[in-house]
């Protein structure tokens, strides 16, 4: 420790030392290059001039101009005074720090211990008190059993909740894999890999992670972690009543005392301002949806405006609304089928696409 201490102030000095020769430097390239900038800009003004592109007395003014900028570029390229004795003194100091650092709060007299002895002292707690390891520690301890314990299925979701709480979420969702294969009937390892992957995919359930709470609820209905997940996977569909019951259903079967009643709590507030917010929306998009029908049935000849309605009722899942408009136009093209695939057609494009 007192080796890798002193390493690393000497580090900081050779790093400290450089950047106080740096700041000592003459930027003489930096000027080099301005000026050959300004020749090779004068150069061409000259060839344009020359050539007629370019009025001579603009010409002299942009000469002018580019003359200033070399000015104020000479004008800034003095060596900065700096004495380097600030940059020893600031060496001795950053060494001193961490001499003293090393002495007050680390421990010299102990030799360094690599990590498979670390990793060995690690599985020794985890016998005899596993409540004291932190949960990364503990993650790797229950990795070196193993060969020991593989072929259980307890094992491998022991290992997995751990991970998850030390934040492999990654390797907790494999841990999971192995629990759904080894014990596809076991509903807890199907909605505790839903979990990981919801977690590694920053609280976002993605498809692998809805069938795995669907397959935890065929099992076992009153998976509470599938529950939960299945509510809040509803709440992000707009599906808000079937969520609130969901979420009512796990507030029922948590103890009052529990913690994650107020994590329930929570979401059903939220559920309450998203269902507020869309239907504020839906009302907004469904007035406009009857404006624009209402002025399609005054100008039905806009092939445009069916488009969007007809994509409108779709974005809607307004499967009447959508009837509605099919209908109108094998009607009102009946002699011109080529016009209404058209429409269709352009209703299935995403926004903008056209």
């Amino acid at each position: 420790m007192l080796l890798f201490s002193l390493t690393a102030a000497l580090v900081c000095a050779a790093l400290l030392g450089l950047a106080v020769a740096w700041l000592r430097r003459t930027p003489d390239n930096a000027l080099n290059l301005a000026r050959q900038r300004y020749e090779a800009f004068v150069g061409d003004i000259d060839r344009r001039v020359g050539e007629g592109q370019l009025d001579a007395a603009l010409a002299r003014e942009e000469k002018t101009e580019a003359a200033r900028a070399l000015l104020s570029v000479e004008g800034t390229t003095e060596a900065s005074p700096v004495d380097p004795r600030i940059g020893f003194t600031g060496a001795i100091l950053i060494a001193v720090a961490a001499l003293g650092l090393s002495i007050l709060v680390g421990k010299p007299d102990l030799p360094d211990q690599p990590y498979a002895a670390r990793l060995k002292g690690w599985g020794e707690t985890l016998m005899h008190a596993p409540e004291t390891l932190e949960a990364k520690p503990a993650a790797a301890a229950l990795q070196q059993l193993s060969t020991r314990y593989g072929d259980k299925p307890a094992y491998w979701l022991q290992l997995g909740q751990t991970q998850v709480i030390a934040g492999d979420y990654y390797q907790a969702a494999q841990s999971f894999r192995r629990v759904t294969q080894m014990a596809p009937d076991v509903a807890v390892g199907w909605s505790n890999l839903g979990e990981a992957l919801t977690l590694l995919n920053k609280g976002q359930s993605n498809g692998e992670a809805r069938s795995a709470f669907a397959e935890a609820l065929t099992r076992d209905g009153d998976d509470l972690t599938a529950l939960y997940y299945s509510a809040r996977i509803l709440t992000t569909d707009g599906r808000f009543e079937e969520a609130r019951r969901l979420y009512t259903v796990v507030q029922s079967r948590l103890a009052p005392d529990d913690g994650r009643q107020e994590t329930v709590a929570g979401e059903l507030a939220a559920l309450d301002r998203s269902a507020q917010t869309a239907a504020t929306v839906q009302a907004q998009i469904g007035g406009m949806v009857a404006g624009l029908e209402a002025r399609l049935a005054q100008n039905p000849e806009d092939p445009d405006g069916w488009a969007r309605l007809l994509r409108s009722y779709r974005v809607l899942k307004n499967v009447e609304g959508e009837k509605r408009v099919l209908s109108t136009l094998d009607r009102l093209y009946a002699d011109r089928p080529a016009i209404a695939r058209d429409i269709v057609q352009k209703a299935d494009r995403p926004v903008g696409a056209q």
